[in-house]
């Protein structure tokens, strides 16, 4: 399996894509990944690029990936121009990837842990929420829902899960995240994991909350 991620640091700090890389051939499943990614990029300025027929956009897309991956920045909920904004680059986005046969998910990202605007981390998670599930149903899109695993996590793990920024996450934030790619993307439990930069006692409660939010459905604020 193919995989492009496109985002921004949420994706490339800690290098998440080649960490799910490293996990899923650990359980058995081979996957290759690559990344468009700008720190502070949001999907419009990605989405710009296909709109102007950029080469260097259009030429990744082209390569046959099976999935792509899009991941926005956080405070695309705090506005509705943002919201809006969001709304229309995933649009072209998704139309893009779908021109070349690829599967596209969302990934909803992790809330900041210093707070944004105003939201603590525990609010910004049901925010981005309500965003995403809306335009997963609208452009036919599934979700890989990391801000429901680190709502699941904070209340044990707590500060632990960000680095020093309180905003980009730690290698243990970035294990969650990469649990809960390999559990919504495959199916399949997430204790099937090595520890990888972890200790086994570290990792285990990270598996078992990305297995409650992909496999079993958990929305923590609702239960």
């Amino acid at each position: 399996m193919k995989i492009l991620f496109i985002g921004n640091s949420a994706t490339y700090v800690n290098d998440v894509p080649k960490m799910l890389e490293r996990l899923a051939r650990g359980a058995g499943y081979e996957i290759e990944t690559d990344m468009v990614v700008k720190g502070g990029f949001r999907l419009s300025q990605h989405a710009a690029g296909i709109v102007a027929r950029d080469k260097i956009a259009l030429e990744e897309l082209q390569k046959g990936y099976d999935l792509v991956i899009l991941q926005e920045v956080g405070n695309c909920f705090t506005t509705e121009e943002h919201r809006l904004e969001t709304a229309e680059a995933s649009e072209i986005l998704v139309r893009a990837a779908r021109e070349t046969n690829a599967k596209v998910m969302f990934y909803v990202r992790p809330p900041y842990g210093r707070g944004l605007e105003g939201y603590t981390a525990e609010e910004q998670c049901p925010l981005l929420d309500d965003l995403f599930v809306g335009l997963s149903k609208k452009l036919d899109v599934e979700c890989i829902f990391v801000n429901r695993a680190f709502a699941c996590a904070i209340p044990t793990v707590g500060r632990a899960l960000w680095g020093e920024d309180n905003a980009h996450t730690s290698l243990r934030g970035a294990y969650l995240i990469a649990c809960t790619f390999f559990a919504t993307i495959f199916g399949k439990s997430a204790t099937l994991l090595d520890a990888d930069v972890l200790t086994p006692e570290e990792a285990r409660p990270l598996q078992e909350f990305a297995d409650q939010v992909a496999l079993e459905g958990l929305i923590p604020w609702k239960n």
